[in-house]
């Protein structure tokens, strides 16, 4: 068995080995060590990264009772030689810390709302606590933030304890230890005590701070994400440069920004209604110009009816719709609108000639001419199509199947 050096040490991140075995399995060289410092990951907390021999580790993962690291280079190593390994410090201390920090934030969830841990995840970004409750309430969160922080500030110390699992029942675990062989049992001095094979700071304190930042609904459960160590201070400075930068571009203090914010966004609101009436009218203005010139169709069928067809480039589809509604609000009309964008297009068919044609009869069998497809029945039918080259043909086909159908 690999020797587990980050448990001897976890502040160890280099270290000399001997190869005991090396095997290329998919273009990378799996590399098993008598000893290590790669933490292959278990409890939600991801595997070290680092060098070995100074090639990327790219994966670190057990292979039975071994430990293999994956090497993302075509290294010769042949067992029995000696290798060189190099962790990523900066990342481990990251995960160390965020570990830490999510066995002492579980166990105040656990103290202030009886809320009790059913998995955890580390993420590059954030950690993640999933606790067994739909939801919860905004004021239990902030009293668990505090108490976590609280136990960070007294920099309480990190110990570990290796024991038989009879020797378990001596500890007040948050949760019930895996029935095998010797426990690890992490102790955050005299607050949180968990069976954990993870790597741990050695004080509370070098935690620094739990900020939780929002919760989910996820399989019935409240999914609580917060951020650790470093990437709270980070996350904190970013913030304070967004504010800084707020504050220059509404050219007021942070204690305003709230208020300047609203006056903005309802003065976006009244421009975007002006502007939609705006576009309504033009939309009324350019259907009452296309029936003005359109001429009529004939004496067969209903006496002067008159046909509009009228093509748009990047009208939308309300200023489609509201052009179409304005032509057949009069008696006697039929219209054919579309809007082309740069790879579809919008159509819309629709007349006032009463309970015949029935539009969908007509236009289903020449969707095909444009690529489109399209919805509705009597007097209205539209939709969307891809074929922009067809357009022309396709509203004609419409015409001329409408008229078919009044003219005989």
């Amino acid at each position: 068995m690999s020797e587990r050096l980050y448990h001897r040490d976890p502040y160890l991140f280099e270290f000399d080995a001997t190869v005991v075995s090396s095997t290329e399995r998919d273009g990378k060289r799996e590399v098993v060590l008598d000893n290590t410092a790669f933490y292959p990951g278990g409890g939600g907390q991801p595997c070290d990264r680092g060098t070995l021999a100074g090639a990327p580790v790219v994966e670190v993962t057990y292979s039975g009772e071994e430990i293999a690291h994956v090497v993302d280079a075509p290294l010769d190593l042949l067992p029995g030689s000696r290798v060189h390994g190099a962790v990523d410090a900066e990342r481990r201390l990251d995960f160390m810390a965020q570990h830490t920090g999510q066995h002492i934030l579980s166990q105040a969830l656990l103290a202030v709302g009886g809320l009790t841990t059913v998995s955890v995840h580390f993420g590059e970004e954030t950690t993640t606590i999933e606790v067994a409750a739909a939801s919860v309430d905004g004021a239990v969160l902030a009293k668990a933030e505090d108490l976590a922080n609280a136990v960070i500030r007294e920099n309480r110390a990190v110990r570990v304890h290796e024991v038989d699992p009879a020797e378990a029942s001596r500890f007040p675990l948050r949760r019930t230890p895996p029935d095998a062989g010797r426990l690890r049992i992490v102790e955050v001095d005299s607050f949180d005590w968990a069976a954990c094979g993870g790597v741990h700071v050695a004080t509370a304190g070098e935690v620094g701070l739990v900020k939780i930042v929002s919760q989910e609904k996820i399989r019935g459960h409240a999914r609580i994400h917060a951020i650790m160590g470093r990437r709270a201070l980070d996350d904190y400075g970013r913030r304070v440069a967004l504010l800084q930068e707020l504050s220059r571009l509404l050219t007021c203090g942070e204690g305003e920004m709230a208020g300047r914010v609203g006056e903005l966004v309802a003065g976006d609101r009244e421009k975007t209604r002006e502007l939609r009436r705006l576009r309504l009218e033009q939309a009324a203005a350019a259907a009452a110009q296309a029936v003005a010139s359109a001429e009529p169709l004939g004496t067969k069928g209903p006496g002067g009816a008159l046909l509009v067809q009228r093509a748009f480039d990047g009208a939308g589809p309300e200023y489609l719709k509201a052009f179409a509604e304005r032509v057949v609000a009069a008696p006697g009309r039929i219209v054919i609108a579309v809007d082309r964008a740069a790879d579809s297009f919008q159509w819309i068919a629709s007349h006032s000639l009463g309970d015949a044609p029935d539009l969908s009869a007509l236009i289903t069998p020449l969707l095909p001419v444009a690529d489109a497809r399209g919805g509705g029945r009597g007097a209205r039918m539209q939709g969307s199509g891809r074929d922009i080259a067809s357009v022309g043909r396709f509203m004609q086909a419409i015409a001329d199947a409408i008229l078919r159908s009044i003219l005989g």
